[in-house]
């Protein structure tokens, strides 16, 4: 069985949720103007925000975990609405959010470094190229 990772899917969760934040920091701090430079600080904002956005789907991330489990011990393949009810009856709201904050600080860091890090850079060697 070929191992699934989320890597990509929350980088690109991460990317379009920082995007989502900038536009309403724009909206809210320079009266809706789509060309305003934000801020290193409405950067870091809009990156922390985004990353944190990002783990909106971590229930699903733990019944791909599980699936992952069941195929590596041999068991049986089940379907996604069956492993999600069957940690939801086993341990409650909270076995769906087994690992989100972990999962947070990750999608923070991706965030800041790949993502908000990624635009100071260019716009600093953009800027100093001048």
């Amino acid at each position: 069985s070929a191992r699934v990772s989320s890597g990509p899917w929350l980088s690109l969760s991460c990317q379009g949720f920082t995007e989502f934040v900038r536009g309403q920091v724009k909206a809210r701090n320079h009266k809706g103007e789509k060309n305003a430079k934000l801020s290193v600080r409405e950067e870091v904002f809009s990156g922390i925000v985004g990353g944190l956005m990002a783990t909106w789907n971590h229930p699903f991330e733990v019944a791909r975990i599980e699936a992952q489990s069941r195929a590596v011990a041999g068991e049986p393949s089940l379907g996604m609405v069956t492993i999600l009810s069957n940690v939801y009856k086993e341990q409650g709201v909270q076995g769906l959010f087994k690992g989100v904050v972990p999962r947070a600080f990750l999608g923070v860091w991706q965030t800041l470094f790949m993502v908000t890090g990624a635009k100071l850079i260019q716009q600093h060697l953009l800027h100093s190229s001048k």
